[in-house]
C-alpha cells in the first residue's frame, strides 16, 4: 500500500480487528504470513462497490456502515435450538460450526468409513505445518471478500476422501450464527478434497438464530480428482438480521463430476458466487439454484463456469420466486476458452414475480473463444398464468392457495433434482412456508 493511499475508516476497523485476533487464528507461521498478505489485498480493494460491474445491483452499504467483530468463542447453543434445521429422516454424518468455531459436542462423526476424513478446518491448519489457508490447487479466488475470509477465517469443515472411497451417507455441515451479540461476524472456510474415483455428498447449511445483526462471510473450496464426484447441496437460511456472502470454487480434473444445488431462503441480504473450472477432458458440472426472496429481502446469485479444455459439459438452471418488495439478481457466465473444443454447455434463468413491487435483474452470458462447441442460453421473467389460477380457484382453492401451489410447482422441478428425499421435502416445505398462503399447503412437500 502506498504512503499516499488512504484507508477507509471501515477498513481501518478491520485492520485493528485483525491485530486483536491474529495471535489466536489457527495455522503455522507460513499461514500467518499468507493471512497477512490476504488482509493487505482486502484493505487495498475495500468492500465491493456498486460501481463495479459484478456488484452494480447489490449494495453492501448496510454491511460497511457497521463494525463487525470476530467472536472469540461460540455462544451456547443447544441441539434443540437446531432441530428445526435438521431434515426429518435424514441419515447423515454431521459437523457443526457455531459463531465460527467447531462444536464437537453437537457434531456426529464417529462412524465415518475408512478412507474418509472429516475434521475441523482449524485443526487441519494447526496440525499440518505445510497446510495453507487457501487451497494450492485452486487457480484463483478473486474478490476482496474472499481475501477478507482468508485473512480472518477461524474454522470450518475439512473433508478428504481417499482414492476409490465413497462417503457412505451425506455429510451435513451446519454453520450457525447464534445472533446473541450485536455486530458479530463469522468467517468460515470449508475445503473438500476428493481423491481419484471417490464420491461424496455434502449438505452445506447456513443457519441464523437470535435477533442481533451479524455478517456471515463464507468460502468453500472443492478439489475434485480424476473420475471423482461431488454432490453439494447448499441451503441458506440466515435470520432476518443476517447479511450473508459466500463463494464456492471448484477445480475439476479429468472425468470428474460436480452437482451443485443452491437454495437461498433467508437473510436480509445474500450474495452467492458459485464458480467451477474444468481443467481436464470430460469434466462435467451442473449448477441448479432456487432463490425465493420475500418482504424486502435481497438475493444475488453470480455464477461462472470456465471450460479450460476440450470435451467438457456444463448444465446450469436457476429459478427465482419473488414476492413483496423483494429484489433478485442473477448473473450466470459460461466461459469457453480457445482450447475448449467440443464443449457442450447450456444455461437458463427463469423468474416469477408474485407482486408488482418485486424486481429481478437477470443476465445470462456466453463468452466463447472456440469454434466447435454446442452452447445455448436463455432467460425469462414473468408472472403466474391467470388461467391456471382460475382453474384451481374453480376447484375450491383460495386465491392465495392457488398462487402458492403454482409457484411451488414452478420451483419444485429443480428441488427434485437433489435426489435425496428428506432434503427435497425439507426445502419444498421451506419454500411453501415463505409464500403468501403457502403455509396451509406445507403438507404437499
Amino acid at each position: 500500500m502506498s504512503a499516499t493511499q488512504q484507508i477507509e475508516p471501515n477498513i481501518d476497523h478491520y485492520l485493528a480487528e485483525y491485530a486483536r485476533v491474529e495471535r489466536d487464528l489457527p495455522g503455522s507461521d507460513d499461514s500467518k504470513r499468507e493471512r497477512s498478505a490476504e488482509l493487505t489485498r482486502f484493505s487495498e480493494a475495500g468492500f465491493p462497490s456498486t460501481r463495479e460491474e459484478d456488484w452494480k445491483y447489490t449494495s453492501l452499504q448496510p454491511v460497511e456502515k457497521r463494525r463487525f467483530e470476530i467472536s472469540d468463542e461460540a455462544e451456547p447453543v443447544a441441539l434443540d435450538e437446531l432441530r428445526a434445521f435438521l431434515p426429518t429422516d435424514l441419515d447423515a454424518h454431521r459437523i457443526i460450526v457455531i459463531d465460527g468455531h467447531f462444536n464437537a459436542a453437537l457434531s456426529s462423526l464417529d462412524e465415518l468409513p475408512a478412507g474418509v476424513t472429516v475434521r475441523s478446518f482449524a485443526d487441519y491448519l494447526s496440525d499440518n505445518a505445510g497446510a495453507t489457508v487457501k487451497a494450492r490447487e485452486i487457480d484463483e479466488e478473486p474478490g476482496s471478500l474472499t481475501a477478507m475470509n482468508a485473512a480472518f477465517c477461524t474454522d470450518g469443515a475439512y473433508v478428504e476422501t481417499a482414492a476409490n472411497t465413497v462417503l457412505d451417507k451425506p455429510l451435513h455441515v451446519i454453520s450457525v450464527a447464534s445472533g446473541v451479540r450485536d455486530e458479530r461476524m463469522t468467517q468460515v472456510r470449508h475445503r473438500y478434497v476428493l481423491g481419484e474415483n471417490s464420491q461424496a455428498t455434502i449438505i452445506e447449511h447456513s443457519v441464523g438464530l437470535g435477533s442481533k445483526a451479524y455478517f456471515a462471510n463464507q468460502v468453500t473450496e472443492a478439489v475434485v480428482g480424476r473420475n471423482a464426484q461431488l454432490t453439494r447441496i447448499r441451503i441458506q437460511q440466515e435470520s432476518e438480521r443476517g447479511y450473508h456472502v459466500s463463494s464456492f470454487f471448484a477445480q475439476q480434473r479429468r472425468d470428474s463430476r460436480v452437482f451443485n444445488h443452491g437454495f437461498d431462503l433467508g437473510g436480509r441480504l445474500a450474495r452467492v458466487d458459485t464458480n467451477a473450472r474444468l481443467v481436464d477432458h470430460n469434466a462435467e458440472v451442473h449448477f441448479n439454484g432456487v432463490y425465493a426472496p420475500t418482504g424486502r429481502q435481497h438475493m444475488d446469485n453470480h455464477t461462472k463456469i470456465d471450460h479450460a479444455t476440450e470435451h467438457s459439459v456444463s448444465r446450469e438452471q436457476y429459478k427465482g420466486v419473488l414476492a413483496g418488495h423483494a429484489r433478485g439478481v442473477f448473473n450466470g457466465k459460461i466461459l469457453i476458452q480457445k482450447d475448449a473444443q467440443k464443449t457442450d454447455s447450456d444455461l437458463s434463468s427463469d423468474a416469477l414475480l408474485l407482486s408488482d413491487n418485486a424486481e429481478v435483474d437477470a443476465k445470462p452470458e456466453l463468452e466463447i473463444y472456440a469454434d466447435d462447441v454446442t452452447a445455448g442460453h436463455g432467460s425469462t421473467v414473468g408472472q403466474l398464468d391467470e388461467d391456471a389460477v382460475f382453474y384451481l380457484k374453480s376447484r375450491g382453492v383460495g386465491e392465495e392457495g392457488a398462487r402458492a401451489i403454482l409457484t411451488y410447482s414452478f420451483a419444485n422441478a429443480l428441488v427434485q433434482k437433489v435426489g435425496i428425499e428428506p432434503i427435497e421435502r425439507y426445502v419444498e416445505a421451506a419454500i411453501l412456508a415463505k409464500l403468501p398462503g403457502g403455509r396451509a399447503y406445507v403438507d404437499l412437500a
